[in-house]
C-alpha cells in the first residue's frame, strides 16, 4: 500500500510498504506520544502520509506528526516524471553504492525506482532525487526518520548510546550508513571522523563565505613609518622641518616620516587564511583515506562531489590575496569582524565547530553512529557489569581491562576478539570476572576450548570460588540478539527467536574444560542465556517457556531494554542467585547425560588419625604416598562418594587433604617404607594409596567439631567442611552403614 506521496512540478514520488500496520502498532506499544514523535520535509514540493483510520493518503498538515519509515522494513519507492522529455539523466544520489545500485531508470516510461530497506540503522535519512532539466541541475532532498519497533526511540536510543559513550568515548559512531542523528558540538576531543561529520553539513557555507570575503576583504587603516630624503616627503610637521632646517646642508639625510595607509593584513584575514590552508590540508587528508579505504562501498557520484570540494578550496587557496597575508599567530583580543561580519563570522563559526568534539544532546550536526544491533551488545555487556556493581555494592569495578578502542584514521571499533574484563572480588574471596567478546577457539594447550569450530559468546561471566576445590570456575554465558519471534511473525509476543535460543545449547555442547587427569573432557558451560529487547507483564513471562526454561536446564533467555527496570529485575534475580549460590548448589543443580549421574561436587572426606611422626613419614616427602591403618579399620570405605583422605596428627589436628587414588589389603609386615612393626605382623591393614595433596587455610591446623579423635581414629566430613571450616574446627559428619 501506499504510505508517503511528494507531489513536486516534475514528479510524483511515492513510498509503499506491505503490512506497516502491524509494524506501527508494535511500535506504538513502545513510543510515547507517537502522533508527535517525527516529521517529514522536502525543499520542493507538497506530502501527503498515509492515515490508519481512514486508510487513505492526506495531506500533511503538521510539523509534527507520525512515523511510517521502520527498522528492518522492505520499502519500495517510485518517481514517475510528468513529462520524460524534459528530464535527463535521474538518479537516487547516495554516498552508499548499496543504496544507489538498488534504483533503475526505465526512460521509456519516465520511472525511477527501487527498493531500500534501512535494516538496524536508526535515525534521520535523506532520499535525493537529481536530474537535469533545461541544462539546469536539480536536487530535490526528501528527509524522514527511522524508527525502532523494539525501542523507545527516544529515551531507549538515548540512554543506549549515552552509557556506551560513558565507557567508551566515541565507540558509538561509525560512517557510511544509512542514517544519521543529530548532536551538538561540544568540548570533547576532535577526531578526524568528527571533523569529516560535520565538515559535510557546512562546506558549502564556508566555501561561499571565502569567495565573498576574497571579493571584498576586510580592511583596516594602519600608521606606517618610511625614512626618506626631504624631496620625498609628503606631508611635512613642525618636527620635520625644524630637523630639516639643522641637516639641510645633507642632502642624503633620511627623514622619519608617518603616514596612513589601508592594509588588508589584517589579524582576522590572518585567521581566514589558517582557517582555509587548515581545512584543506585536513580535508585532502580524510579525503585520501576514505578513497583508499572506502574505495568499493561509495558511489562515483560521491567521489565527483569530493573531487569538486577539493577542487573549489584549492581555487580559493591559490588566490593572490594570501600572498599579501602573513601566518596567523593566534586571536589576542576578541574581533567583531570575527563575530558579525559577513562571510567571516561563518568562517569563524564553522572552524569552532569543526575543531570541537560532541555533545550527545539533539543538535544539527550530523553524526552517523553504529547500527542499534551493535550497540545494543555492547550496552549489554556494560548493564550486567552495572547490575553486577550494584548486587555487590561496590562504587567501581575492583580490577578493570576495556578492549583498546581501534582507531584506523577514521572509524572507532573494538579489534574483533580482543575480549574486554571487568572482575569484582568479594569478601569470601571468591572473583567474579566479566568478559566481552570472549573467544574459546580450538588451541591444542588451551583448558577450555571448543574441539570443532571457535565460539565466540557476546558475554561471559567467569565465578571463581574456592569452597569446594581451589580456583573451582562456574562459567556462564549471554549473547545480546537484537530481534524478537515477532520480526518475522506479526502479531506475535515479545519472545526471542529459536534460532538463538538453540545457539545456547550449541555453546553449551561445543564448549569444554581439559583435565589433564581425565581421559575425556568436561562441560565447562553451567547455563547459557539470550538477552533481548522484549517487553511484557512480569507474571506472563515467568511463566513463558523461555524463562522457565532457565530453572529446569539453565537455557532461556532475560528481556532487557533501557529504563524498563520491572524486568530488569529478573535478570538481577539471577545474577544475584548465581553470585551467593555455593558451588555445591550449583553443580547439583546441572542435569545428567541419560542414565547416569554426575559425582557429587561435595565428596565425603575420611579423617585418619597419626599417632606418631614416623607414621607420617608414610604420606609426607613420599613419592608413593600412602594412609595404613591399625587393626581396627574405618566402618565404611571404599564407596562412590568418598574421593579424599585428611590425616589428623595427633595433639595438632588436620593441615591437609589428599585425593584417594585406590585401596589395598595388605598384611601388616608386608607394607613397605612403614615403620617396623613389633607385633601382628600378620594382621590385614587398610592401606590407602594417595594422590595429589591439598592444603588447608595455608598450613593452618584444624580440629574436628565435637572433640578429639583418639578414641574413634576415623571419622568423616566433606569437602565443603575441609574448605569453610568455621572458627578453626571441622564439622564431622556420620555415615550410613
Amino acid at each position: 500500500m501506499q504510505i508517503i506521496r511528494v507531489e513536486h512540478i516534475d514528479f510524483e514520488l511515492v513510498i509503499e510498504s506491505n503490512n506497516l500496520e502491524p509494524t506501527f502498532n508494535k511500535a506504538k506499544k513502545k513510543q510515547s506520544q507517537i502522533s508527535t514523535a517525527t516529521s517529514y520535509s522536502v525543499n520542493e514540493g507538497s506530502i501527503s502520509i498515509y492515515n490508519f483510520e481512514s486508510k487513505t493518503l492526506e495531506p500533511l498538515i503538521s510539523d509534527k506528526t507520525y512515523p511510517l519509515m521502520f527498522e528492518n522494513k522492505d520499502y519500495f519507492i517510485g518517481i514517475t516524471f510528468k513529462n520524460k522529455a524534459l528530464v535527463q539523466s535521474p538518479y537516487i544520489y547516495s554516498k552508499l553504492k548499496e543504496i544507489e545500485e538498488k534504483f533503475f531508470y526505465r526512460e521509456e516510461l519516465g520511472f525511477l525506482a527501487g527498493t531500500i530497506n534501512f535494516g538496524n540503522d536508526l535515525g534521520k535519512s535523506n532520499l535525493i532525487v537529481r536530474y537535469t532539466k533545461g541544462n539546469q541541475s536539480r536536487e530535490i532532498n526528501f528527509q524522514f526518520e527511522i524508527f525502532p519497533t523494539k525501542l523507545n526511540y527516544r529515551s531507549d536510543y538515548e540512554k543506549i548510546v549515552s552509557d556506551i559513550e560513558k565507557e567508551y568515548p566515541y565507540l558509538v559512531l561509525d560512517f557510511l550508513k544509512k542514517t544519521y542523528t543529530s548532536f551538538k558540538t561540544g568540548n570533547s576531543p576532535n577526531t578526524d571522523l568528527i571533523w569529516w561529520q560535520v565538515f559535510g553539513g557546512l562546506y558549502n557555507e564556508f566555501i561561499q563565505s571565502s569567495k565573498f570575503i576574497l571579493n571584498k576583504p576586510h580592511s583596516r587603516i594602519i600608521r606606517q613609518t618610511k625614512y626618506v630624503k626631504a624631496d620625498r616627503i609628503n606631508k611635512w610637521t613642525t618636527t620635520l622641518e625644524e630637523e630639516y632646517s639643522q641637516f639641510k646642508h645633507q642632502p642624503n639625510k633620511n627623514y622619519r616620516s608617518e603616514y596612513k595607509t589601508l592594509s588588508t593584513n589584517t589579524s582576522e584575514n590572518k585567521f581566514f587564511k589558517h582557517a582555509v590552508f587548515q581545512t584543506l590540508r585536513r580535508f585532502k587528508k580524510v579525503k585520501s583515506f576514505i578513497e583508499k579505504r572506502f574505495s568499493n562501498s561509495i558511489t562515483d557520484s560521491f567521489k565527483v562531489e569530493l573531487n569538486s570540494i577539493e577542487k573549489q578550496f584549492e581555487t580559493i587557496s591559490a588566490n593572490p590575496f594570501f600572498r599579501t597575508i602573513d601566518e596567523f599567530q593566534g586571536i589576542k583580543q576578541e574581533s567583531l569582524v570575527l563575530q558579525k561580519a559577513t562571510g567571516y563570522s561563518t568562517i569563524y563559526k564553522s572552524w569552532i565547530m569543526l575543531n570541537s568534539g560532541l555533545k550527545f544532546l539533539e543538535g544539527i550536526q550530523k553524526i552517523e553512529l553504529k547500527n542499534i544491533a551493535d550497540l545494543y551488545q555492547i550496552w549489554c555487556f556494560l548493564e550486567i557489569k552495572n547490575v553486577l556493581q550494584n548486587l555487590l555494592g561496590k562504587d567501581n569495578p575492583d580490577d578493570i581491562d576495556l578492549a583498546e578502542i581501534q582507531i584506523d584514521d577514521f572509524v572507532f571499533k573494538i579489534e574483533r576478539g580482543i575480549k574486554s574484563k571487568v572482575s569484582f572480588n568479594k569478601a569470601n574471596g571468591e572473583i567474579i570476572d566479566l568478559f566481552h567478546d570472549f573467544s574459546y577457539d580450538t588451541t591444542q594447550n588451551r583448558t577450555v576450548k571448543s574441539f570443532t569450530v571457535n565460539q565466540r559468546p557476546d558475554i561471559v561471566l567467569r565465578i571463581t570460588k574456592s569452597d569446594l576445590k581451589e580456583n573451582y570456575v562456574l562459567t556462564y554465558l549471554y549473547d545480546a540478539k537484537y530481534r524478537l519471534a515477532s520480526d518475522e511473525k506479526e502479531g506475535s509476543p515479545d519472545l526471542p527467536t529459536e534460532d538463538s535460543i538453540n545457539q545456547m545449547h550449541r555453546y553449551r555442547d561445543a564448549i569444554y574444560y581439559v583435565n589433564k587427569d581425565k581421559n575425556k573432557p568436561e562441560k565447562e558451560v553451567i547455563g547459557a542465556y539470550i538477552l533481548f529487547p522484549g517487553s511484557g507483564e512480569i507474571e506472563s513471562i515467568q511463566n513463558l517457556d523461555y524463562y522457565k526454561s532457565i530453572e529446569s536446564v539453565n537455557i532461556g533467555a532475560f528481556p532487557l531494554r533501557p529504563n524498563d527496570y520491572t524486568n530488569r529485575s529478573l535478570l538481577e534475580h539471577h545474577l544475584k542467585t548465581i553470585i551467593g549460590l555455593d558451588t555445591e548448589s550449583v553443580l547439583n543443580d546441572v542435569s545428567p547425560q541419560k542414565e547416569s549421574s554426575y559425582e557429587s561436587p561435595n565428596p565425603y572426606v575420611l579423617i585418619g588419625f597419626v599417632p606418631t611422626e614416623k607414621h607420617m613419614l608414610c604420606f609426607e616427602n613420599s613419592e608413593t604416598p600412602f594412609y595404613y591403618t591399625g587393626e581396627k579399620k574405618p566402618t565404611r570405605f571404599g564407596f562412590n562418594n568418598l574421593k579424599y583422605f585428611a590425616p589428623y596428627i595427633k595433639e595438632k589436628g588436620i593441615k591437609d587433604y589428599y585425593e584417594i587414588l585406590s585401596y589395598d589389603i595388605i598384611y601388616r609386615n608386608e607394607i613397605l617404607n612403614a615403620p617396623k612393626p613389633t607385633k601382628h605382623n600378620n594382621t590385614e591393614r587398610l592401606v590407602i594409596w594417595l594422590g595429589k595433596k591439598i592444603q588447608i587455610d595455608n598450613g593452618k591446623y584444624l580440629k574436628i567439631s565435637d572433640g578429639s579423635i583418639g578414641q574413634i581414629p576415623y571419622r568423616y566430613t566433606n569437602l565443603k567442611n575441609i574448605r569453610t571450616p568455621i572458627d578453626d574446627k571441622l564439622e564431622v559428619l556420620k555415615v550410613s552403614q
